[in-house]
């Protein structure tokens, strides 16, 4: 059986409007710092960190994830390790008992992948923006002082201690291919994938160089942008996601693996799959951190499915 270990989520809302994110700031007794996770692909031609140094939420803080991540690891945004993760958050001078409000300048594509990282290392308070673009059409206060680098934005660097990883909130190659090549495992589970639907089918090419495109046997083509409204890129509402999940076949009954082309669009699905409500309280929604470049590169040609079937 694959270690899929029973779930330890709590099943909540963690997406703030921009107004209900200044009224958290006006209210809360705690620090509530708003942490910047953009991210491009690399073919974008933008850094986020650049842009961070140029404008920002007033007080937020920048967390690259392209550079807290498993440095040893050969795919590009696997999880750190407990370590590396606390010395990121005492560098940015946070605090375990910080409410965080993760944003970034895309909308939501990069920040559900941070808040993710938050509740897998069991940061006690943390929400996702909802969206940086709606925030600045609300025309509330941006920092645009210019930072000569990320470090300037923080005071004083702290002690982080994290409780610790959940590994029920995330699965390896390993138990993902015992969930695939065994037939009363692979009934147990839905596996979502946020990738475009014409690379999940294999007619477009992966951005990696070599990369073959398809999809794992028995997975379900859900592109992120289909729980986004198309013009703000905003998260739909509760019924509308489920509506969403539930119309491409996703059996509440079931265990949920969300995985996408390097675990980073992955995450919205996730984040929208909790909103939704949608999967029963004793299942999980896990995330697969090497995704679909991992997948392509370790597994046998035989479990690299073309086509919708």
């Amino acid at each position: 059986m694959p270690k899929i270990r029973a779930p330890s989520r709590i099943i909540m809302d963690q997406i703030l409007t921009p107004t209900a994110f200044k009224s958290l700031q006006e209210t809360s007794k705690k620090r509530v710092i708003p942490i910047d996770a953009t991210w491009y692909l690399p073919n974008a031609g933008r850094s986020g960190r650049e842009e961070f140094l140029s404008e920002r939420i007033p007080g937020a803080r920048f967390f690259d994830i392209d550079e807290v991540k498993d440095a040893n690891s050969p795919y590009p945004h696997m999880l750190p390790s407990v370590e590396v993760f606390d010395k990121a958050m005492s560098d940015l001078g946070l605090a375990s008992d910080d409410t965080l409000v993760v944003y970034d300048k895309q909308g939501n594509f990069s920040a559900p992948r941070l808040l993710w990282t938050l509740k897998v290392f069991q940061h006690a308070s943390a929400y996702i923006l909802d969206n940086y673009p709606a925030y600045k059409s609300a025309e509330y206060s941006i920092d645009t002082s210019k930072l000569s680098a990320v470090e300037d934005a923080v005071t004083e660097k702290t002690t982080y201690k994290s409780v610790g990883l959940l590994e029920d909130k995330v699965v390896g190659f390993t138990d993902i291919k015992q969930v695939v090549i065994e037939p009363l495992f692979r009934k147990k589970f839905n596996i979502i994938d946020a990738r475009p639907h014409s690379r999940f089918t294999g007619e477009a090419p992966e951005p990696r160089p070599g990369l073959p495109s398809g999809h794992i046997p028995d997975a379900i083509s859900i592109p992120f942008n289909e729980v986004l409204d198309a013009e703000t890129k905003q998260f739909k509402d509760p019924q509308a996601l489920a509506d969403v999940f539930t119309s491409k076949g996703v059996d509440p009954d079931k265990t949920t693996i969300a995985m996408c082309g390097t675990g980073v669009t992955a995450c919205i699905l996730e984040t929208a799959l909790n909103r939704a409500g949608l999967i029963n309280s004793d299942k999980s929604i896990i995330v697969y951190d090497g995704s679909w470049t991992e997948w392509a590169q370790r597994s046998d040609a035989k479990f690299i499915v073309n086509g919708d079937d």
